[in-house]
């Protein structure tokens, strides 16, 4: 579990959101709408968004009940039309966001092996952990350089350098996010646009409930927006807990007991067999399907 440590000489956290706009996306619930109402209290003008609209709107009461600034906009960031109109409408109306958090996100707990037929629970990950985000950047970050200034945070996973089991389809979105916003931060290297990566450890979250993923002791939604803020506030590459730190040198230390111990542990947990039955082959009577995205957790 992370443990704060204030630095009584360093900026707090409305030092660097006090007056300024924040985006967070997947606001509407658990680490999202924690961390908005921090923010919120801290002076900032937060943009909520999420697909709940009813959520969005209980959270900007909340927030102005409490004499903060909220305003939101829902949309869908698992399309690329979803994108569009959320960029259009946070240009239009409030000018590129001084600090994007880009949140929103889901899981799905499922072995390699026994994905076989569910190559569209990989497609779904990386759609809204992926391409929503990416999507995003593309159209925020160019205001942002040519205003000289903007922080980029993106919600990332302790699974990129655990390589914990069966999160395959999660981990690798979150770990191709993460090449993108590397190589963005050394492509805008002296524009005063900066790029944050927090690898969160297993939140207790209404997303995580619904993977039946007991192998851990979840973070607490306050404690991964303790580090939300953390990073809002020091501006790091990259942000992790302890448990992070020390599987990256334990992982380049000894990397095969590492691989050795995670085995064991994939096999010590027990496994849904899920594997569907092979898609028939279209044929000339009966036309190629319509294959409909499911919807992403906020």
């Amino acid at each position: 579990m992370p443990h704060r440590i204030p630095l009584p000489f360093g900026p707090t956290l409305a030092d660097r959101v006090a007056g300024k706009t924040v985006l967070i996306t997947g606001a509407s619930s658990g680490i999202g709408r924690a961390l908005s109402l921090r923010v919120a209290a801290a002076g900032a003008t937060v943009i909520v968004t999420a697909r709940r609209i009813s959520e969005l709107d209980q959270l900007v009461a909340e927030i102005q009940a409490q004499g903060g600034k909220a305003h939101a906009l829902p949309c869908d960031l698992s399309t690329a039309e979803g994108i569009d109109k959320l960029a259009d409408q946070v240009l239009i109306e409030f000018g590129a966001p001084d600090i994007l958090v880009n949140n929103a996100g889901r899981s799905i707990w499922r072995s390699v092996a026994e994905s076989e037929h569910r190559l569209h629970d990989f497609e779904r990950t990386m759609r809204i952990n992926y391409f929503g985000p990416v999507g995003l950047v593309l159209r925020l970050l160019p205001e942002m350089r040519r205003r000289g200034s903007g922080h980029i945070v993106s919600s990332s996973s302790l699974g990129v350098i655990t390589d914990i089991p069966r999160f395959s389809a999660y981990v690798g979105s979150k770990a191709a996010l993460e090449a993108v916003m590397r190589i963005a931060a050394n492509e805008c290297h002296g524009d005063g646009v900066l790029f944050t990566d927090v690898r969160i450890p297993l939140v207790a979250t209404d997303m995580s409930a619904a993977l039946g993923w007991n192998g851990y002791k979840a973070l607490s939604t306050a404690a991964a927006a303790n580090m939300l803020t953390d990073a809002i506030i020091d501006r790091p590459a990259h942000l992790e807990n302890l448990h992070g730190a020390l599987s990256i040198w334990f992982n380049r230390v000894m990397p095969d007991l590492a691989r050795y111990g995670l085995n064991q542990l994939h096999r010590m947990l027990p496994e849904e067999t899920t594997r569907p039955s092979p898609t028939p082959k279209p044929t000339a009577e009966s036309p190629t399907p319509t294959l409909v995205p499911a919807p992403a957790h906020d």
